[in-house]
């Protein structure tokens, strides 16, 4: 199979282009109504022309002439519009990647300074503790020595100094990103902002909440609250917030409206979810582990019920069947 390789940046271009063209297309199509000649103070009479059956022929190509180039302005904005929405899907789809890759390296630099701040501070708890040893020197006597625990070979751990408040991102033209950490060590907000060659902008940004229910200094969940501008400026703010007896809430809100989802999860997998969408329509999703390790999942909505198996830990489902939302129609026809 060939791998798909498509430029975004050409296509925007294009677009553009596309666009431009059309614009100068407009204004000459615009200028020219019905059977009116024009020129470039605009438009002209019989008598500029000088010839009552060269005008007459001139009106008629300006008539003819008129509702194809005006058709054709048309499908050029189409065409313009198709592309333009082609680059910008794969472009934010490339973000979308880069934005989740950079938080698993941030979140690696943030593991990388949490080992080194660990090592040292074991080294401050234990820098002067001594191993205490007995022995009898050369005369039977029993005496009593000391083995410093970080001696000569054994060197200290380095000092990691203080947690970063920010990182800087991978590098590369137009990426940019920036992290902050709390004392812990812990990452509190990532802001990452994708912009291309061709002018295409992405940026997503987003804060951590770290939840302890029981109080124990563990985290046990952690929420967020992610804002995301897309390439055509609008935006979509994704929220998820945990409740203590672990159901939670996520919502998605964008100028459509807001989607909200809750979610009751399992074990191993399993869970149930109620998701509510702008219009109101209710979709609901239940995952159940049988007992061979294999799991059904039955998604009933305003377009159905349908029902999957496969292996509700690693996602993978394959449709099994699917059944027709019950008729809004009170008769019920009669079969002869």
């Amino acid at each position: 199979m060939v791998d798909l390789v498509l430029d975004y940046n050409l296509l925007h271009e294009l677009a553009a282009s596309m666009q431009s063209l059309r614009g100068q297309i407009q204004t000459d199509v615009e200028s020219v109504g019905g059977r009116a000649v024009v020129s470039s103070q605009g438009e002209i009479g019989s008598d500029a022309v000088g010839s009552a059956t060269l005008f007459a022929a001139l009106s008629a190509f300006y008539s003819t002439c008129h509702k194809p180039f005006k058709d054709s302005m048309d499908k050029l904005d189409e065409l313009a519009k198709l592309l333009d929405s082609v680059a910008k899907a794969y472009f934010e789809l490339d973000s979308d990647i880069f934005t989740k890759v950079n938080e698993g390296r941030v979140q690696a630099q943030i593991s990388e300074w949490k080992a080194k701040e660990d090592a040292w501070k074991h080294y401050q708890e234990t820098k002067d503790q001594v191993i205490i040893y007995k022995y009898y020197d050369e005369n039977g006597v029993l005496r009593t020595a000391t083995i410093p625990l970080w001696g000569k070979d054994r060197p200290p751990p380095q000092d990691p100094g203080a947690a970063p408040s920010t990182l800087a991102g991978p590098g590369g033209t137009g990426t940019t990103t920036a992290t902050k950490v709390d004392s812990d060590g812990r990452v509190i907000s990532e802001t990452s902002t994708i912009t291309s060659s061709s002018g295409l902008s992405y940026s997503e940004e987003t804060t951590y909440t770290y939840q302890d229910f029981n109080g124990d200094g563990t985290t046990d969940t952690v929420d967020y609250t992610t804002t995301v501008t897309h390439s055509d400026g609008s935006k979509e703010v994704i929220t998820q917030t945990t409740n203590p007896d672990r159901t939670y809430v996520v919502t998605s809100t964008t100028d459509d409206g807001t989607t909200s989802t809750t979610v009751t999860p399992g074990d191993h997998g399993q869970y149930h979810s109620v998701t509510v969408d702008p219009e109101g329509n209710t979709t609901t999703t239940s995952v159940v582990l049988m007992p061979d390790g294999t799991g059904t999942k039955v998604v009933t909505g305003p377009k159905g019920t349908d029902t999957y198996t496969g292996d509700p830990q690693r996602g993978l489902w394959t449709s099994t069947s699917h059944e027709d939302p019950p008729s809004d129609d009170p008769y019920t026809p009669i079969n002869e």
